[in-house]
C-alpha cells in the first residue's frame, strides 16, 4: 500500500478550515445566488450541487486557462474543462451553502510509478455531514457521490486544500513542476 505524503488538519479543525473560501472559490454574488437554491440535508444539497454542475456544458482541455478561473469565473463563462472546473464550482457552492468541502488532488499512481507521458490525475471533493460525524468522497466531474476513497481507484492524494491556487497550482507549468517533484518524493518513500 503506497503512502500520501500530506498531514491534514484533523477533527472539528478541518470542519472550520473547509467552511472558508480560497482565493479561487470566493464566494461571489452569483455563486451564492445558484446556492441559495440548495436545502435540506447536506446529502440533499451535495446531490443538488451535483445536478447544477451536470447542467454546465463540457468543453476540451484548454491549457490557456487550466487553473487560471475562479470558480465564480467558471460559473459566468458557463462551462467546465474538465475536472479541475467541475471541483472548483463544487466546493465554491458547498462552501456558500453552508457546507464544509475539501479540494482533493490526486495523481494516477500508474503515472507515478512510471513517469512520462502526460500527467494523469483528477479531482475529488470531501463533504462533512454533520449528522453521520464523518466526511464522504465526492467526484463531482463523475457525478458520484459517497465512492471509496481515491486509494482504492489507483490514485494517491496530492494535496487537500481550499482549491487549486491553495495547493500551489495555478496554472499547467505549476502542476507539472509539483507533481514531477512529489513523484521523485514518492518513489523514494515507496521503494520496496
Amino acid at each position: 500500500m503506497t503512502q500520501s505524503l500530506i498531514s491534514e488538519p484533523q477533527g472539528m479543525e478541518a470542519v472550520i478550515k473547509y467552511q472558508q473560501a480560497g482565493k479561487q472559490t470566493q464566494l461571489t454574488p452569483e455563486i451564492q445566488q445558484v446556492a441559495s437554491t440548495y436545502q435540506g440535508t447536506v446529502l440533499d444539497k451535495t446531490k443538488q450541487i451535483l445536478a447544477y454542475l451536470k447542467s454546465m456544458r463540457a468543453t476540451r482541455f484548454d491549457e490557456s486557462i487550466f487553473r487560471k478561473r475562479t470558480a465564480g469565473q467558471i460559473l459566468k463563462d458557463g462551462f467546465v474543462t474538465g475536472c479541475t472546473d467541475s471541483d472548483l464550482v463544487f466546493v465554491a457552492l458547498a462552501r456558500a451553502n453552508g457546507l464544509s468541502a475539501k479540494y482533493v488532488e490526486t495523481i494516477d499512481e500508474s503515472w507515478l510509478q512510471k513517469g512520462g507521458g502526460s500527467i494523469q490525475g483528477h479531482q475529488y471533493a470531501e463533504v462533512y455531514d454533520e449528522e453521520q460525524k464523518r466526511w464522504f468522497w465526492v467526484d463531482p466531474m463523475g457525478m458520484r457521490i459517497d465512492i471509496q476513497p481515491p486509494l482504492k481507484e489507483g490514485r494517491v492524494i496530492y494535496d487537500v486544500g481550499l482549491d487549486s491556487w491553495d495547493i500551489g497550482i495555478t496554472d499547467f507549468d505549476s502542476l507539472k513542476q509539483k507533481f514531477e517533484e512529489f513523484r521523485t518524493n514518492w518513489l523514494e518513500t515507496n521503494k520496496t
